[in-house]
């Protein structure tokens, strides 16, 4: 059985300053629900106001808003933490780039989701360019993964390139 030596390039680092960053839109999401829980008088440990208040309350339906950015940004932060370090050790700074391009996205939609002027959350779309972040990073992930297994040479092999 042969072994997967992994070296990571001096551009790793942008990998990780990208991970970071993706940390502090975290904090930016929690500072966003937080001012608008304060607003809504929304009181812990209720993770949103009923919907019968939100809708009498532009206040508390811009909490539900901003809450629901937040654990959307939640859902989604795991496998572009992953995709990201993955995809980072064989192209680093294509992922870094993609890394930033997920974390203004995210910025993007969670200030578009709050955004008094829409209804229904629709300003949140304006951020939705986050998700060709999170596709470039998936398949920079396969990408590499096939890379290392060998698996694209022996198709290629077998189809003759």
């Amino acid at each position: 059985m042969s072994t997967l030596q992994i070296s990571m390039p001096p551009e790793y680092g942008y990998v990780l300053l990208t991970a970071t960053l993706s940390t502090l839109v975290n904090y930016y999401h929690v500072r966003l629900t937080s001012r608008h829980r304060r607003l809504a008088s929304i009181p812990y440990p209720n993770a949103y106001a009923p919907a019968s208040e939100a809708a009498a309350s532009k206040d508390k339906y811009l909490f539900n808003c901003a809450q629901r950015a937040h654990a959307n940004f939640l859902e989604h932060q795991p496998q572009f933490l992953v995709s990201l370090l993955i995809s980072g050790l064989k192209f680093p700074v294509f992922s870094a780039v993609m890394g930033v391009v997920w974390c203004a996205g995210r910025v993007v939609y969670a200030r578009g989701y709050t955004d008094p002027g829409k209804t229904k959350g629709e300003g949140r779309m304006r951020g939705s360019f986050f998700y060709g972040g999170q596709v470039g990073l998936l398949l920079g992930s396969i990408w590499a993964g096939v890379g290392w297994t060998g698996v694209g040479e022996r198709v290629l092999g077998a189809v003759g390139m």
